[in-house]
């Protein structure tokens, strides 16, 4: 629209005082609100600089939707000033929209006639000191948080009216209660007597501009509450205008009681709050959630990842989080950004990899939009009280799953808490039915024992312990049981709080008592009629018990055998065999079998066979030995006839048979000479079964001085390796069928009877061949493992079936079965190299599958042998 010459006029006279002017001023003609003006300060505010001529709406399009058109409207329509202070606006300045403050006022120019020609936009940029304003807010949040955090109370002194304004911390450290406002001299009312000048000398010091304004003191308080004097640290700082005039003092106080009386040294406020935090295992921290920057105090490290002076980044100390409780920080975080409150705990792995539990409570501060922004907490170790709340509730839920009834009371004598077993026992329905006097729980005729015996028991020694009988709340019968009260006393005041009551219920082991002491009687009344001698060890290997067979046997009473009383009844010359034999056997929680001879009172000796086997509880524990003594008196002696019959025939058959075998190399050799080979081959046949008649009357010449103790050996050192060779080859040639493979490694010189070590590797090889008429390979193998000389000879025949194997090194025995007549010998050739392997200090052994072959094996210590 065109604009009339006054507006002209008025337009440039305006023109110049807003160039010069360094608030941004725009001038708006007409309803579509054109830009006639705008000086430097306003283009640079919107940044747009060609705007004049253009309507406000083109210049500034984001507006729109902030409602300023309609403002601007409004004062054209109606000609009313509008004004707005600390106005938020958003710009968008190069592409990007930015928030700006404005104190700002839309002034409608009006013709002679009244009618508004234009609007007058004047301004002032607010926005640095809105934003220094808010974070001054925001920092006076986390200070206020901080001293909360350790109960630092903050405080303002009004220099010009003298009055003191309190938050509820210091009111509480001062003893105020009335009040958050009170006159600067009545504070002394509330400061010791002996402290009062030199407190008021350090606040003038303070309110003098030519010491500094720093105010640092500490004093004790006058005791008003409850009479208790505390001591306080204060801090603070006055504030001055220009002319030096103070026009504000502030500062905070804190209660340093125990710091003072501990003696410990604190120089300044931030000392004293590190100890605060520290004395509570507790690190504070700050973080800026918007660039991820953390401040916190270096108790934090020593918190949360056992680090007191590293500089950790928050990532890091994240990284320390125990993986397991991820979730759980994710989950409080969560519902942090909900609530603003910041709360959980979680486990820390520190760096020396020890676990600690750490509570973390914290605060958020949001923008205008609910973004987090800010958060600010405290880190507490709380290891300590994890694990005492653990062992409470271990222990609560040992009380609840105990089978015995365990009881509260109180100082009265009335009960406060039963357990499950205790509620069950009794017939309860729940713990209300439970809550009655102490005397309820008892049979009536058990009163007096209460009057007589458990009080008096209780107020001089604190606890009673005895048989008591219980009554069932339902059916009334009594429960005999066997019950513990003792007195709970504060540990500090010695103050009664109660009593507790432990009961057990005895039913059942009386009832296991009578079926033992019947079960008792009735082992006895069987042990008696047993035919063999029956005896009990211990754990200990202590004898407890002996039947009546061997008290007859030996003539002496139960009690002169009881531990290792026994071997005094053992003839003298077995005493050593036969004890060792035990505790080795014991040692080894294996069957047990010796054989020994006793002492009978007519002045005769008894030959016994004892055994016994390990015995174990349910538990799986060992409890000692039960086992069996039978008199084998009568085998022994034909087994002596034997042996001497044996002895005597072997003895009287060796003559005669050398004799024989001589005779038939003279016929042999007189047939050879005349030419007459199939009589001396018929010699040569007999020659051979000589021989083995010879072998026999050995073996049991052998066999009868195993028996009667008179086996010589003749050690000297040897070749271990020669002499097995030659062995191999010299029974190669014995047979054609088989193959005897030799797998020797080293064993070098050895000190032993090289004929008795022969004549047993002999025997096994020999067999070997016996027992595997359809194989045609035979392994020997030697070689010298730790020290030991190990030998085995193993064959692919018929083999041993599982059960006979224990067997193979007994005199006389033959494995029986389809072949036994297929094999013919005495079962003489194992059992004599068996006692040779026993008498040079080693072990032999077989392993063996039926159908498929046998390995013999022994070993000798290289040492030994």
């Amino acid at each position: 629209m065109p604009i009339a010459n006054n507006q002209q006029e008025e337009i440039e006279a305006l023109r110049s005082l807003i160039e010069e002017t360094p608030d941004p001023v725009g001038l708006y003609v007409g309803r579509e609100m054109r830009i006639q003006l705008a000086n430097k300060a306003i283009k640079q505010t919107w940044g747009k600089w060609d705007v004049v001529g253009k309507t406000f709406r083109e210049v500034l399009p984001e507006l729109d939707e902030q409602g300023f058109y309609k403002l601007l409207d409004q004062v054209y329509t109606t000609g009313e000033l509008y004004e707005a202070k600390q106005q938020e606006v958003v710009l968008t300045i190069d592409g990007v929209p930015k928030l700006f403050y404005f104190d700002f006022a839309y002034t409608p120019l009006k013709k002679a006639d009244g009618t508004v020609w234009a609007v007058l936009n004047t301004a002032k940029d607010l926005t640095e000191l809105v934003l220094a304003r808010q974070r001054l807010s925001e920092a006076e949040a986390r200070t206020r948080f901080v001293l909360d955090s350790v109960g630092i109370g903050s405080w303002d002194l009004d220099v010009v009216n003298r009055l003191v304004w309190w938050d509820d911390r210091c009111r509480e450290l001062f003893g105020l209660t009335n009040t958050d406002i009170i006159p600067y001299e009545e504070v002394f009312k509330f400061i010791h007597h002996a402290d009062r000048f030199m407190v008021d000398a350090a606040v003038n010091d303070a309110l003098n501009p030519a010491k500094g304004g720093n105010y640092n003191v500490k004093f004790r308080t006058s005791g008003v509450e409850n009479d208790k004097v505390k001591w306080l640290h204060c801090q603070g700082k006055a504030y001055f205008d220009a002319e030096g005039k103070p026009y504000r003092f502030s500062g905070i106080a804190q209660d340093i009681t125990e710091a003072v009386a501990s003696e410990e040294k604190i120089r300044s406020a931030e000392q004293l709050t590190q100890l605060a935090i520290e004395a509570a295992g507790a690190g504070t921290f700050f973080i800026d959630m918007l660039n991820n920057e953390m401040i916190y105090s270096p108790s934090l490290g020593r918190v949360l990842g056992g680090l007191e002076q590293e500089n950790i980044s928050r990532e890091q100390f994240v990284n320390f989080l125990h993986p397991d409780d991820t979730d759980k920080r994710a989950k409080a975080y969560e519902e942090g950004f909900k609530t603003g409150k910041l709360s959980y705990e979680a486990r820390f792995i520190w760096k020396d990899g020890s676990i600690h539990w750490v509570k973390t409570l914290g605060s958020f501060i949001f923008d205008p939009d609910g973004n987090p922004v800010v958060l600010m907490g405290v880190s507490m170790d709380i290891t300590t009280e994890i694990e005492q709340r653990e062992e409470q509730e271990r222990l609560l839920l040992l009380i609840e799953n105990t089978n015995d009834f365990i009881s509260l009371s109180s100082p009265e004598g009335f009960v406060t808490y039963v357990n499950k077993a205790g509620l069950e026992l009794l017939g309860f329905e729940n713990i209300d039915e439970a809550k009655r006097p102490n005397m309820d729980y008892i049979m009536p005729d058990e009163l007096p024992k209460l009057q007589e015996q458990i009080n008096p028991s209780l107020l001089s020694e604190g606890q009673w312990s005895g048989h008591i009988n219980f009554r069932h709340f339902v059916s009334k019968e009594p429960i005999p049981g066997y019950g513990t009260t003792f007195l709970l006393k504060d540990r500090y005041s010695d103050r009664l709080l109660g009593r507790a009551t432990i009961f057990r219920d005895l039913r059942s082991e009386m009832a296991s008592q009578k079926a033992l002491a019947e079960s008792e009687q009735l082992f006895r009344g069987i042990t008696t009629a047993s035919p063999a001698a029956l005896w009990m060890s211990d754990d200990n290997a202590q004898i407890i018990y002996v039947n009546k067979i061997w008290i007859d046997w030996t003539g002496v009473p139960l009690e002169g055998h009881l531990g290792e009383g026994w071997l005094n009844y053992v003839m003298a010359e077995d005493v050593e065999k036969a004890s060792a034999k035990f505790l080795s056997d014991f040692n080894g929680r294996k069957f047990h079998e010796s054989h020994f001879r006793i002492k009978n009172p007519n002045g005769t000796e008894r030959w016994v066979v004892c055994t016994g086997n390990p015995q174990y509880n349910s538990d799986g524990r060992f409890t000692g030995y039960i086992g069996a003594c039978v008199d084998i008196t009568d085998q022994k002696q034909l087994q002596q006839q034997k042996d001497e019959f044996i002895g005597i025939a072997s003895h009287e058959l060796k003559t005669p048979v050398t004799s024989i075998k001589a005779y038939s190399q003279v016929l042999e050799a007189m047939f050879r000479r005349n030419g007459d080979e199939q009589k001396a081959n018929m010699v040569l046949k007999m020659n051979t079964q000589i021989d083995r008649l010879t072998n026999l009357i050995s073996d049991l010449l052998d066999v009868t001085k195993i028996q009667s103790g008179r086996l010589q050996f003749n050690h000297s050192y040897f070749n271990f390796d020669e002499m097995i060779t030659e062995l191999i080859e010299d029974l190669q040639r014995t047979t054609q069928r088989h193959k005897i493979k030799a797998e020797i490694h080293p064993v070098g010189e050895v000190y032993a009877d090289r004929d008795r070590i022969s004549q047993v590797i002999v025997n096994l090889i020999t067999n070997a061949i016996k027992y595997s008429p359809d194989s045609e390979d035979i392994i020997v193998k030697a070689e010298l493992n730790n020290k030991e000389v190990e030998v085995c000879v193993q064959d692919f025949g018929i083999g041993i079936d599982e059960d006979k194997q224990p067997y193979v090194f007994e005199q006389f025995y033959r494995v029986s079965g389809d072949k036994q007549h297929t094999f013919p010998g005495l079962g003489l050739g194992l059992y004599i190299s068996s006692e040779i392997i026993k008498r040079e200090g080693g072990r032999i052994w077989v392993n063996s599958v039926y159908g498929k072959g046998s390995t013999f094996c022994f070993s000798l210590s290289q040492n030994r042998i």
